[in-house]
């Protein structure tokens, strides 16, 4: 069921009705079509969208405890514990984005590229955008306990890396609506057991409806494709409302992952949507223009 639903949100990125104006005004030359969603995020995922030109993003992304404990002991997990993330965005052109981060979970430390292959087009040209996204993290955790052993699972530098790589394929359809797709390939150079597996492929899919400039409803859902390990894990989902305030994007949701980073979202989120064990998040941004 999950891969016929995949299927059919391919086929309407490709083959629904593209970006419209009234039939009665004459064919426009093609022009790009802009503010696919609100910002370069959904809730995790990242998006389509670029900051721009020499433009400098700050965000800081924040997630709560879980829901599941109850309103008078955590107050609906506000209590914690809970996760964030500080994190950069600069563009060096309009389809050429960078982007530096501090994870609070596993204490990692990222950076990324974003560059726009594709963008859709109104009256002719491409029918979507087409982004390339690569991310390189590095964990600063501590193997306190295997070095007091005598063995230090991070004592080759290379076992604290691990990268994520999406194409990102997004479509806005009428003035409203906006769904695009992730293809993702994470891949941790360590992984927990000799049972699990460092390559995990997936893909997100995620939507915008934009009640109007200002105000939004956004989710996304991440299918895990292969079998790769022997734990307790759920796929990464969330539901949100978005707030526009000239430079200030403000994101409030409800989310199953504690982490933020796709590289830990996508494998090795362990609380499930159905048994209420989801919590409260904000994505906070702020663009400074030259």
């Amino acid at each position: 069921m999950k891969k016929t639903l995949l299927t059919l949100l391919a086929g309407i990125l490709l083959a629904a009705p593209a970006y419209t104006q009234d039939a009665d005004l004459p064919a426009p030359k093609p022009t790009k079509v802009n503010e696919t969603f609100y910002g370069t995020r959904l809730i995790n995922l990242h998006t389509t969208e670029q900051v721009g030109k020499k433009v400098l993003a700050y965000r800081i992304s924040h997630r709560m405890g879980s829901m599941r404990s109850g309103a008078l002991y955590d107050f609906f997990g506000l209590d914690g514990p809970a996760s964030i993330s500080f994190i950069f965005d600069y563009g060096l052109s309009n389809k050429l984005g960078l982007g530096l981060a501090r994870d609070q979970a596993s204490k990692m430390y990222n950076g990324y590229v974003k560059y726009t292959l594709l963008e859709q087009m109104q009256g002719g040209g491409s029918p979507l955008n087409l982004v390339l996204y690569g991310k390189a993290n590095v964990t600063t955790l501590r193997d306190e306990a295997g070095a007091a052993s005598g063995f230090d699972r991070y004592a080759d530098f290379s076992h604290r890396m691990s990268y994520v790589t999406q194409l990102i394929a997004s479509r806005k359809l009428g003035e409203r609506l906006s769904i695009q797709l992730s293809p993702t390939w994470v891949h941790h150079n360590l992984v927990a057991t000799s049972a699990d597996k460092n390559d995990i492929f997936a893909v997100g899919v995620g939507l915008v409806y934009k009640i109007n400039k200002r105000f939004g409803l956004s989710g996304e859902y991440t299918y895990v494709i292969n079998d790769h390990t022997q734990g307790n894990t759920h796929n990464s989902a969330g539901v949100g409302f978005d707030i526009v305030t000239g430079g200030h994007i403000f994101q409030i949701h409800l989310v199953n992952s504690s982490a933020i980073n796709e590289a830990l979202t996508i494998p090795y989120t362990n609380s499930d949507w159905l048994d209420g064990d989801f919590r409260i998040g904000f994505n906070i941004s702020r663009s400074f223009y030259r």
